[in-house]
């Protein structure tokens, strides 16, 4: 609820919606004072004004109200001039918390951006966060401390923003809005300008901001009523997708990191160290290993080239002389008559076709002997066997993992199997993974993260609910003619805490390998873990997972473990069948 002073008119409006009325009709009805028109509550409160005559049928009334010249207001709209709107959905980013489910913002096109949408203003929601970073901004984030309000600025300067600097691919959903609609959007816009609103980055994020304004636009349309606890960007996409009449058109923007990887995959190993020679300077266009290829080939190296060094030039100041080498990579490119690289293909899934971001599963297994029936509920989002389609690839949030087993109890127990009957087997917080290989124009790490509670063995052999975090740091490559397979090679550091432990805790350091390989029918994980504790024990891990989806929002998964720790070797084989919803 807005707590900024100035929204309401009443000293107690935000408590007392009938006070708010009467004083907002008595502003409405106020003479206007001569030179101060803008400060009449019809030119501060538009929308307001049109919605209290409209929804209490008193039209009759509005030719006894005063009729100030809203200068202001009207110079606005008419800078802000909007024939039609769009909904942008921008791909997950990995490198800031706040973006990693993705982002969503407004379009607003005036009847001369309709060929030209770089031209367009965009509209933003967002907290306003000042200089806080790392964990303060993640946990006031979470908190609600602190305010978000909107923001109008020029679409290219996000263009440039997302798909530039923070390697983002773009979705454009053109909205079915009539003027009417419209009109009332920009009318409650300019109402909050000013206006700090409570910001919470799972609930009152940007997105579902974005879905309040649309329902005041259009308040047939019912968007918000099913996020009750998070509202995840790619969700309130598919909201505004399960009103078919409210989308027109669909448009595919690729990031500049896309169109780079694309333009190298067109290309051999050695054509693409050539292209990477060029940027660094290494080479020119005369070089007699560019100029002794057909000129299809030399026009598509020149043109890897540039792109490389323009992405790496908006990243970092790499001089006048980078400039003078785009230039003369430019030139050389425009005498060669080849066709240009055509720009990435729109992938086959949109964000907002991929399965759903919630998750439940049942399914039954054995572990050492032991048979058990698991029931699992997440909240939320992706991991890396879901279905792949229409998220980011390598990427992996999870938030909010449960999951409970029954073991059989009609067996005697040795004391490192599992007792029978009900037990948590997990309960995870935030377990984050990225993958980024090293073998693509743009390198970089490979991380991940995870905090929670699960079960892990202790000294005596027996299972014990520890609070656990983990993280790991490697690299990464991929493989395979698709680039579907990823093989990971990481250092990995976890720590444990149980008041089974001899010293209450365990801290390890070690090691830890992985083979993926991803397609939207079928995924696989190929898994081995070693860690040494500071308690002199070692402990490692091996692990099998595959899933096969059944539907776009539904999948099997198949794991076997086998692990060691304490000197307690297990074995654990699982089927499992997962619903997304």
């Amino acid at each position: 609820m807005v707590k900024t002073p100035g929204f309401y008119l009443h000293e107690d409006g935000r408590n007392d919606p009938h006070a708010e009325l009467k004083a907002t009709l008595k502003a409405l009805f106020a003479p206007t004072i001569p030179g101060a028109d803008d400060a009449h509550a019809a030119c501060l409160f538009p929308a307001r004004r049109q919605f209290i005559f409209s929804e209490l049928n008193l039209a009759e009334f509005i030719s006894r109200l005063p009729t100030p010249q809203c200068r202001a207001y009207t110079s606005w709209r008419e800078r802000i001039e909007t024939e039609r709107v769009a909904l942008i959905f921008a791909d997950a980013y990995m490198g800031n918390p706040a973006s990693m489910f993705g982002h969503t913002l407004l379009r607003l096109d005036s009847s001369a951006d309709s060929k030209h949408t770089l031209t367009s203003f965009a509209l933003n929601h967002a907290a306003q966060t000042g200089e806080d970073h790392g964990v303060i901004f993640a946990m006031r984030g979470v908190l609600g401390s602190y305010p978000g309000s909107y923001a109008i600025m020029p679409y290219y300067q996000k263009v440039n923003e997302y798909t530039r600097l923070d390697r983002r691919d773009l979705w454009e959903y053109k909205l079915n809005l009539d003027d009417a609609a419209i009109d009332r959007l920009l009318a409650h816009l300019w109402e909050l300008d000013g206006v700090g609103l409570p910001y919470y980055f799972f609930y009152q994020n940007c997105s579902l901001r974005l879905m309040y304004l649309l329902e005041i636009a259009d308040p047939d349309l019912d968007l918000v009523s099913n996020f009750n606890f998070w509202a995840i960007p790619a969700d309130t996409v598919r909201a505004v997708k399960e009103h078919p009449e409210l989308v027109d058109q669909i448009t595919y923007r690729p990031s500049a990191a896309r169109k780079l990887d694309y333009a190298f995959e067109q290309l051999t190993d050695d054509q693409s160290k050539l292209a990477k020679d060029l940027a660094y300077g290494e080479i020119d266009a005369s070089s007699e290993a560019l100029v002794e290829l057909p000129e299809d080939k030399r026009a598509h190296i020149l043109e890897a080239g540039y792109e490389y060094l323009d992405y790496l030039a908006q990243t970092k100041d790499l001089g006048e002389e980078s400039r003078s080498r785009r230039y003369n990579l430019l030139l050389a490119r425009s005498r060669l008559s080849a066709e240009s690289l055509a720009d990435p293909p729109r992938p086959d899934v949109r964000p907002d076709e991929g399965h759903r971001t919630g998750r439940y599963g049942i399914g039954f297994g054995q572990l050492d002997g032991v048979n058990y029936a698991e029931i699992q509920w997440r909240g939320s989002y992706h991991d890396l066997l879901d279905p792949p389609g229409g998220y980011l690839p390598g990427a992996q949030i999870e938030m909010l993992d449960l999951r409970a087993r029954y073991y059989q109890d009609d067996d005697p127990r040795n004391g490192t199997e599992p007792d029978g009957g009900l037990e948590l087997e997990r309960l995870n917080l935030v377990n984050v993974r990225s993958i980024t290989p090293r073998n693509q124009p743009l390198p970089g790490i490979t991380w991940g993260a995870e905090l929670g509670a699960q079960q892990h063995r202790a000294e005596e052999g027996q299972r014990a609910l520890a609070g656990t975090t983990s993280a790991h740091v490697g690299s990464a490559w991929r493989f395979g003619d698709t680039k579907s397979g990823r093989l990971v090679v990481a250092g990995a550091t976890t720590l444990r805490g149980s008041p089974d432990f001899d010293d209450g805790y365990r801290a390890g350091v070690g090691g830890q390998m992985e083979i993926l390989y991803s397609r939207p029918l079928a995924r696989l994980s190929l898994s081995a873990e070693s860690l040494a504790f500071h308690d002199n024990k070692e402990s490692w891990r091996v692990a099998a997972k595959t899933a096969i989806s059944i539907t776009s929002n539904s999948a099997i998964r198949l794991h076997a473990i086998r692990e060691k720790d304490f000197e307690v070797r297990h074995n654990e084989v699982q089927l499992l069948m997962h619903f997304y919803f």
